[in-house]
């Protein structure tokens, strides 16, 4: 019907620089670490934790998502965050001392988090068909994978010409910046749906039901087991096999070329696949390569294992959040901060869980530590399949694309 007074082009845009723009902040902080060590005299697990206060920071406006944008709309706390990004990087080129990033790191994840939970709630909002939702959230998040591969690059090369660490926080306000450009000059949807007054009562008041919740409960087992993956893989090999950390590094890169590869190409196969039959199969063949990768001797089988993860683990996240989002005729942006909120806890705990777990099983049982995060992520979608109402709400119609 007509209520589209936006721009579907400027919109998908929008969401696009969103997920570039918390990619690139999260993807690019081992890349980081060394300069920043340089430059304030500290070891990297005390910069590690002041990275912390970026997660933190993160977390907040995710969790406050919902309320965030009922109050004040879309387009205001999107211009108010790239702002502050513009801002924030200024400050620290002129004022670049520990304490400042600390209160800059801390700022520009928050504006993140906005990012993250509008332009989220934007690819929903604007793709009410199953297919073409859930295939615009997996091609949104493959520019996440996008900022991670373009600017480690980029920042490796600045690096080793002798560029400061203020090079990555430049480069945050450029992109906050490009953020205010859009947000200004583009018209943005109502949090409402184009419903009659009768049909938004009806959804306010619509339960969730429990297959929300464990989607929810499967969302925080991902984001505990991806980066538990990630952080603990490069170390184990190195024990296990004594291979050199460039040998080791390989195994991550194969995972995250791999996992952009899949991004890009399961867009388009959950265009005719069943989202819980792609969500399954992915969870499946993941959990099979996760036990491969944490417990095989065959290192040319890891290799294998780790390029499989990768492509099988890429539509997981945005399948998720697309499943979770359909369980209710109209979706909400209570709905998908609550989403966002569940999966950002995995994120703030897979730290310190996975070093507990280290230190009383070693680095061994530190990595199984994802694989068992991912049974219990496959678990809950089993469960949540079982239950779920987004088959029986949202049954393809020939009259709606």
């Amino acid at each position: 019907m007509p209520d589209q007074p936006f721009s579907r082009g400027n919109i998908n845009a929008i969401s696009y620089l969103s997920y570039y723009f918390v990619g690139a902040l999260v993807s690019t902080l081992g890349i980081v670490l060394g300069p920043l060590c340089a430059a304030f005299q500290k070891d990297p697990s005390f910069i590690g934790q002041v990275f912390t206060l970026m997660n933190i920071g993160m977390f907040i406006p995710i969790m406050l998502g919902g309320i965030l944008m009922r109050r004040w709309g879309l387009q205001k706390p999107l211009v108010a965050a790239a702002a502050l990004i513009v801002l924030i990087s200024l400050l620290l080129f002129f004022t670049p001392t520990l304490t400042m990033f600390s209160l800059a790191v801390a700022g520009i994840g928050a504006c993140g988090g906005i990012f993250m939970a509008i332009g989220s709630y934007l690819v929903v909002r604007i793709n009410p068909d199953e297919k073409r939702r859930s295939a615009s959230l997996i091609f949104t998040d493959f520019f996440f994978s996008l900022a991670g591969a373009t600017l480690s690059l980029l920042l490796a090369w600045l690096f080793k010409l002798g560029a400061s660490w203020i090079a990555m926080y430049g480069i945050m306000g450029t992109l906050g910046a490009l953020m205010l450009a859009m947000t200004l000059r583009c018209r943005f949807p109502s949090t409402e749906s184009p419903a009659s007054a009768s049909q938004n009562v009806l959804a306010a008041v619509e339960p969730w039901g429990c297959s929300v919740y464990l989607i929810c409960f499967a969302l925080f087992a991902f984001l505990l087991a991806e980066p538990i993956f990630t952080m603990w893989t490069p170390g184990y090999l190195q024990y296990r096999f004594a291979m050199t950390p460039e040998a080791a590094a390989l195994y991550t890169s194969v995972y995250w070329v791999a996992k952009a590869i899949g991004l890009f190409l399961n867009q388009f196969t959950v265009r005719w696949m069943k989202l819980r039959t792609f969500l399954l199969i992915c969870t499946l063949t993941g959990l099979a390569a996760i036990a491969i990768i944490a417990n095989s001797a065959n290192t040319t089988l890891i290799l294998v294992a780790c390029a499989v993860f990768g492509f099988f683990n890429s539509g997981m996240f945005s399948g998720l959040m697309s499943y979770g989002s359909l369980q209710v005729s109209r979706s909400s942006p209570t709905l998908i901060s609550a989403l966002l909120t569940c999966g950002t806890v995995g994120t703030l705990l897979f730290a310190s869980v996975s070093s507990m777990v280290n230190s009383h099983f070693g680095q061994h049982g530190a990595l199984n530590a994802s694989t068992v995060a991912y049974s219990v992520l496959l678990g809950a979608l089993i469960i949540a399949v079982f239950f779920s109402r987004a088959e029986r709400l949202h049954q393809p119609t020939p009259a709606t694309v």
